[in-house]
C-alpha cells in the first residue's frame, strides 16, 4: 500500500464519511429498543426531540420513526452535512452542544444523546454547560436520554493493542490506536483513502474522551433543574477476557418548577 502524503485533521472530518459503516449495527438496535422502552415508561408525548451531537443523523432517524420532530445539534459540520441528506426532514444546526438555542424550546419534548458522544466534554464545566443549556432548551417536564462512557472503560481501553479495520470495497484502511492517562482516553485513527490515481493518501485524526462514573454525572445534575430517574448499566467484555462496566444510561427529567 503506497501513501502520498499525511494530512492531520480535526475529529469526524474524514471519518465522518465511514462512520456508519465502521460503527456497531447492534447498538443501534439496543438503542432503539431503550429510547422506545423509555417513552413508553415515563409516558412522553410524540412532539419535538433534541439530538445532541446529532453525528450523522441515526439516532435521529430513529426518533422519526417513533413519531417525534427532530432537532439535530452538532459542531462538525461534516457529519451534519451527512445527517441533512441522510433525514431531510430534520432541522440540524451546527453549533456547540455546550452552548445552542433552538426555536420554540417550549415544544422540545425530550433529548437523546449515544454513543459516548458527551465523553467528548473535557471537564465538568463543559460537561455542567452542556447539561444547562440543553436544559434550557426542553420544556418542563421533558426527559433527556444519555449514554456515558465510564472510568472503568477508559482504564481497559488505554491498555487495547491497535485494531485494524479493512473496507477494501469502500477504498478505505483504517487503523485504531488507543493510548491516554487516568481519565482521559484518546484514540488516534489512520484513514488511508484510495484516491482517483490509485493512490493512498493518509490521514490522520485525533479523538479524546474523558471518563465520567455514575457520581460524577449526579453530582453535576444537582447543579441543574434536572431530576435523576434512573441509571442503566451495560458491562462488555474486552481484551483481558474479564467483564468491566463500560457503559452507563441516564434518565433525568426538567423538572417543572425551579427549585428555591
Amino acid at each position: 500500500m503506497e501513501n502520498q502524503s499525511s494530512k492531520q485533521k480535526e475529529a469526524y472530518c474524514i471519518f465522518a464519511d465511514f462512520y456508519d459503516r465502521l460503527m456497531s449495527e447492534k447498538k443501534y438496535k439496543a438503542w432503539n429498543d431503550l429510547i422506545a422502552g423509555t417513552v413508553k415508561k415515563y409516558s412522553i408525548p410524540r412532539g419535538v426531540c433534541l439530538d445532541i451531537a446529532c453525528g450523522t443523523g441515526r439516532i435521529s432517524g430513529m426518533m422519526i420513526k417513533q413519531g417525534f420532530q427532530v432537532v439535530g445539534i452538532d459542531k462538525a459540520e461534516k457529519m451534519i452535512d451527512i445527517a441533512r441528506k441522510n433525514f431531510p426532514g430534520a432541522n440540524f444546526l451546527k453549533s456547540d452542544i455546550r452552548d445552542f438555542t433552538v426555536s420554540e424550546p417550549d415544544k422540545a419534548v425530550m433529548a437523546v444523546s449515544f454513543y459516548d458522544s458527551l465523553n467528548y466534554l473535557l471537564t465538568d464545566n463543559d460537561m455542567l454547560k452542556m447539561f444547562k443549556t440543553v436544559e434550557k432548551n426542553l420544556a418542563p417536564g421533558a426527559v433527556f436520554l444519555f449514554d456515558m462512557n465510564t472510568r472503568e472503560h477508559v482504564a481497559v481501553s488505554q491498555k487495547n493493542k491497535p485494531k485494524v479495520f479493512e473496507l477494501e470495497k469502500e477504498n478505505l484502511y483504517t487503523v485504531f490506536k488507543f493510548s491516554g492517562k487516568g481519565r482521559t482516553w484518546i484514540l488516534d485513527i489512520d484513514l488511508f483513502v484510495k484516491q482517483n490515481n490509485g493512490l493512498y493518501e493518509l490521514y490522520k485524526e485525533r479523538h479524546i474522551e474523558r471518563g465520567y462514573d455514575e457520581k460524577d454525572i449526579s453530582l453535576l445534575l444537582k447543579k441543574t433543574g434536572f431530576q435523576l430517574l434512573e441509571v442503566k448499566k451495560e458491562y462488555k467484555t474486552y481484551e483481558d477476557g474479564k467483564k468491566h462496566l463500560s457503559r452507563l444510561y441516564f434518565i433525568v427529567k426538567k423538572r417543572l418548577t425551579k427549585q428555591p
